[in-house]
């Protein structure tokens, strides 16, 4: 929902009246042409102010229990992945991990704190996970090893003391000077693999966040910058007939300039059937002046109904793109109930699971190994 569209107000009671139409004689003369097809747009046109009604009625229902239901549930998912990563930031000190171990552990804790804290709805999350994410973040560096957040930097004779790779099955004799030296230029060479990995990871996960967006997501940013145009269109037409200062009877004055505040508030509350009521009734399209309207008459009716049905029409589309891109086209506003329902669903499982995971590493010794290697495993079949 990441549009930028106002909240429409309430459907006026006057913009949704019955429209008039063309009743059969009563000799049962049949309707010409001309009639039936007024009769036949009123009814298209009836349907869609009904449609479009539904729409903003359904994403007012959405909006209001999103702020309800869905997001404290979600402060509270973020709030509980906050504590998962504090804790694995914590773990990432333990002397039973490899180097290789905090390497994966690393780059698990910078890639997911970076998403949490650009989705944190809490700015003091969000400003935590943003500490997280730069300090396991590759830099030009290596990662010193042996430590969690908020501990020193290991000096390159204590790393040398602790064992740069806890990993290796043969140690360098610390007394054979060309020893040290191979063994320095492995771990060199290790490194730098290690850094180009890194540097490769972060380059594609750049890449991937500037990737072009796909059809449905240009779909929807035109969907948002397009949105009231007919709103704006309608209501130019409207001031331009309604400017009072342009009408010299005093009576009529009066009456247009009821009109054009009806217009500027309708207009305020980016109300399209509002609108195109007052349209109608500049036009004074009613059953009186239908029952003796001329063919000419009726063919500018028909023009006028035909431009209000292809507004709705567009102002349903734009409605309908602003709130689920992702769906058919064809999805009705029904949708947006069942979308809440499946998020809710969806939060509450990851909740479930995300405090199951948390448990059982806090409870196992080796459920941490086990977890940095499930992660190693992804890692390499996602970049393969």
């Amino acid at each position: 929902m990441s549009s930028t569209a106002t909240t429409p107000a309430p459907i006026p009671t006057s913009s949704v009246t019955e429209l008039p139409h063309i009743p059969i004689p009563a000799d049962g003369t049949p309707l010409g042409a001309q009639q039936q097809q007024f009769n036949t747009l009123i009814q298209q046109i009836a349907a869609q102010r009904a449609l479009l009604a539904q729409w903003q009625q359904a994403q007012q229902d959405y909006r209001r229990r999103y702020a309800q239901e869905l997001l404290p549930a979600l402060r509270a998912f973020q709030a509980l992945l906050s504590e998962y990563l504090h804790w694995l930031d914590t773990a990432y000190a333990r002397p039973d991990l490899s180097k290789a171990d905090r390497a994966t552990l690393a780059d698990a804790l910078a890639r997911m704190a970076a998403d949490l804290a650009q989705a944190a709805q809490d700015p003091a999350t969000a400003a935590a996970m943003t500490a997280l994410h730069q300090h396991y973040a590759p830099t030009n560096a290596p990662i010193p090893q042996g430590r969690g957040r908020g501990t020193p930097p290991a000096t390159p004779s204590q790393e040398a003391a602790q064992g740069v790779d806890m990993e290796s099955d043969s140690d360098p004799d610390l007394n054979d000077p060309e020893a040290l030296q191979r063994y320095a230029e492995q771990q060199e060479a290790q490194w730098q693999a290690q850094q180009a990995q890194a540097e490769a990871a972060r380059a594609a996960h750049h890449r991937a966040r500037q990737r072009k967006p796909s059809a449905q997501e240009r779909q929807a940013q035109a969907a948002a910058q397009q949105a009231s145009q007919s709103v704006r269109a309608v209501y130019r037409k409207l001031a331009s007939a309604l400017h009072p200062d342009r009408e010299s009877d005093p009576a009529e004055r009066a009456r247009k300039t009821v009109l054009m505040q009806r217009a500027n508030q309708a207009y305020a509350d980016q109300q399209l059937l509002e609108l195109l009521q007052l349209q109608l009734e500049i036009e004074h399209i009613d059953a009186a002046h239908l029952a003796r309207a001329s063919e000419e008459r009726l063919q500018h009716y028909r023009h006028l109904l035909t431009v209000q049905l292809q507004e709705l029409q567009a102002e349903v589309q734009s409605l309908r793109a602003q709130l689920l891109p992702w769906l058919p086209g064809s999805s009705k506003p029904s949708a947006l109930r069942k979308l809440l329902r499946a998020h809710l669903q969806q939060l509450r499982q990851d909740s479930l699971h995300l405090q199951d995971t948390m448990r059982a590493l806090q409870t196992d010794p080796q459920g941490l190994k086990a977890w940095i290697k499930a992660q190693r495993h992804g890692q390499k079949a996602q970049d393969s």
